[in-house]
């Protein structure tokens, strides 16, 4: 059970959130939020079953992943930016990582590996560029070459495909300015612009019928009493 969300807009001109679950929210005071165009419910009056706060790609993520799940749900996205995935999405180094260094049988090890092959899949379905580039990890130290083989050992039961151990002379055809006694050559690991990614998930997310709402910031949040109970998948 989720009980129905529903936005209004303030006669002054800022958005005021007045959700039947206690929810509330507050726009720019420059004005009231704004709809993404593309799909959803109308701004003006739109309820929901479920609010996601954050229009970063976790969010965003989240966000169309339910929809997809629940198609007969209504679900929101509040952002207080007037864009989408402007912080840290935006803002890091665009690594997709292959999961070398979890703990074998880990989840962080399973989702990483997992989440890599899919990201590939769907930048690809999704004509958005990124470079398999892989990455080499160096051991410069003869005291390191432990450590190093026993990191490979890890990546190999983690399923991370494509793996080898280099010597010195490979270490120099890959990347001439490196210096290394040995390396684990890396070819799964990659870089994308994450903000791209974050937008195509909005994207089908709102084509899938729900809401992305910006320049909406949520100031406060308050436990309601329990609506009636059913089903999510009721409708």
């Amino acid at each position: 059970m989720v009980p129905a969300l529903r936005y209004l807009v303030g006669a002054c001109g800022r958005a005021r959130g007045g959700f039947a679950g206690g929810f509330l929210g507050c726009g720019s005071a420059s004005g009231r939020p704004r709809p993404l165009c593309g799909g959803g419910r109308s701004a003006s009056t739109s309820s929901f079953d479920i609010v996601i706060v954050g229009g970063g790609i976790v969010g965003l993520a989240s966000a169309r992943a339910l929809i997809l799940r629940h198609p007969s749900l209504s679900i929101g996205v509040l952002e207080k930016e007037k864009d989408l995935a402007v912080h840290q999405t935006g803002h890091n180094s665009g690594v997709i990582h292959s999961g070398i260094y979890y703990k074998p049988e880990s989840l962080k090890a399973k989702l990483c590996v997992q989440g890599a092959a899919l990201l590939y899949e769907y930048c690809q379905q999704k004509g958005i560029s990124y470079k398999q580039c892989g990455k080499l990890i160096v051991a410069v130290e003869q005291e390191e070459i432990p450590r190093l083989q026993a990191l490979y050992e890890r990546g190999l039961q983690n399923g991370i495909q494509g793996l080898r151990l280099i010597q010195q002379e490979d270490i120099k055809k890959k990347e001439p300015y490196c210096r290394g006694l040995m390396a684990i050559d890396c070819p799964h690991t990659g870089i994308v612009d994450y903000r791209q990614v974050a937008l195509s998930f909005a994207q089908d997310f709102q084509e899938a019928g729900g809401s992305v709402l910006t320049n909406f910031e949520v100031k406060d949040i308050e436990m309601a009493k329990e609506s009636p109970s059913r089903s999510i998948d009721a409708e």
